[in-house]
């Protein structure tokens, strides 16, 4: 056995260098979901701080609607603007970068005045920073899930990718235990006039915190200047967004944006139609359905870790497929029974059970392996603007649900059209899937001798370490 200075990214055992490259993952993916729904929670009642009170309903929804909507624009901004950037100079870089200007930016959103002060420009600049956040929030997102899936043992790679997976949803939950806390303690007025930045100060305190911790991970010594002249001006000509969509690895985009555009569709009709199917269409009680959602989430959190682990055993490609066949067939079926339940009027008890198990069972065989499997479909030197891509540009079509489902109102009653979205998610998982190869053994460092880190500035025994 040889030892050698920073070789811990290389090594079978977990060194704190590895379990804080983890954490890093896991707090960039509850942050990007904790900042793209934060406007759900906070818009709603504290709109009026920053308009004039003579605006109509009509016009202060508009606005609720352009402020989420901004959002999600600012997804694809972030991956394809600032997502090559971990290509070119590193993926610690890339976190930093965009961890300190989400943090920024929250903080400017906690301590701005409303209308009162600025009048118009205060709407501006509040939707400008959403902007700005949403870009670097996505951005992270795709720096940080290959930084630490490139640090993970082969072995363990299906377990950290099913932690790294669920990380988005316990942003759900956390925003949903703000929400209770807030709604339990804070009268509506007082929200309105400072209640609302508690939430924004949280994200700035994980903000801090995501921070500290990738301060205290080191660089690969490709990026950091430590290479031979040859791997710097490999990195220094890098262009991988143009070879990302080269012709000749259209294939891999084409199948990974069917893929992801599966997962995501799923993820709109569980999360985000579910809620509002049940209490404004089919009428079930507000607080129970809240309590279903929590329960679900936390569901998906547990199974999705399970079965990310194991992917690693089985294949991600083989339970992709079972995922998708199962999602066509299973999971629309238990749509069509809860919808039934609850259109019966037999109470909320048969609504609830098929309920959870339909929102665990649409979403925790995506949330386990797709980032994983998204990661490990792109070589290293393009890995994360190919992450940051296929994660943001999905997110357009998707998000478009609502319109979809109009469409299909017209046709068939309103209350079924989620099976028919819950049917197209299965179909894209499964033809995606189909389209690619399987990746569990796929070498993510493959030249560990010419990627050594640079020492960080821990304690030394944390450094060196036997290469197996």
């Amino acid at each position: 056995m040889s030892t050698v200075p920073g070789a811990g990214i290389f090594g079978g055992r977990f060194t704190p260098e590895k379990r804080r490259s983890i954490l890093v993952g896991w707090l960039a993916g509850m942050l990007n979901t904790y900042d793209l729904f934060l406007p759900v929670l906070v818009l709603p009642t504290a709109m009026g701080y920053f308009e004039p009170p003579t605006l109509s309903p009509e016009v202060q929804v508009t606005l609720i609607n352009i402020a989420f909507a901004i959002s999600m624009v600012a997804q694809p901004i972030g991956g394809l603007v600032i997502g090559p950037i971990g290509d070119r100079i590193g993926r610690k870089r890339l976190v930093i970068v965009t961890s300190a200007g989400f943090t920024i930016g929250t903080f400017l959103l906690a301590i701005m005045p409303g209308y009162a002060a600025w009048g118009y420009a205060a709407i501006g600049i509040f939707l400008f920073l959403r902007l700005a956040n949403g870009a670097f929030s996505a951005a992270g997102l795709g720096g940080s899930v290959p930084l630490a899936l490139e640090r993970t043992p082969k072995r363990w790679r299906g377990l950290v990718g099913g932690l790294l997976g669920v990380a988005p949803t316990t942003g759900v939950i956390l925003l949903s235990a703000v929400q209770l806390i807030l709604n339990s303690k804070l009268s509506p007025e007082a929200f309105t006039q400072w209640g609302w930045r508690i939430p924004f100060l949280v994200g700035v305190v994980l903000g801090v915190i995501l921070l500290i911790f990738i301060a205290r991970i080191s660089e690969l010594a490709l990026f950091a200047g430590e290479a031979e002249k040859r791997d710097r001006d490999t990195i220094t000509k890098n262009r991988p967004l143009k070879e990302v969509f080269a012709t000749s690895n259209l294939k891999t985009f084409g199948q990974m944006f069917m893929l992801y555009s599966g997962y995501l569709f799923a993820v709109q009709a569980a999360v985000s139609f579910v809620p509002s199917l049940l209490i404004n269409i089919l009428h079930q009680p507000a607080q129970a359905v809240d309590s279903l959602m929590l329960y679900g989430n936390i569901g998906i959190v547990v199974f999705g870790v399970v079965l990310g682990a194991l992917s690693q055993r089985v294949g991600r490609r083989r339970m992709l497929l079972f995922g998708g066949a199962w999602i066509f067939v299973v999971c629309t079926i238990l749509y069509y029974l809860t919808i039934h339940a609850a259109g019966a009027k037999s109470g909320f008890a048969a609504v609830g059970i098929l309920g959870f198990f339909m929102i665990i069972l649409t979403i925790a065989p995506f949330s386990g392996m797709v980032l994983t499997y998204t990661a490990e479909r792109y070589p290293f030197h393009t890995r994360t603007t190919g992450f940051s891509a296929i994660s943001t540009l999905t997110s357009v079509i998707p998000g478009f649900y609502s319109f979809y489902l109009l469409g299909l109102g017209k046709v068939m009653p309103y209350q079924y059209t989620v099976m028919v979205l819950t049917a197209v998610a299965g179909l894209l998982t499964w033809f995606g899937a189909k389209a690619g190869p399987e990746t569990v053994d796929f070498e993510m460092l493959p030249q560990a001798e010419e990627l050594l880190e640079i020492p960080s500035p821990t304690p030394a025994a944390e450094s060196p370490m036997n290469i197996e």
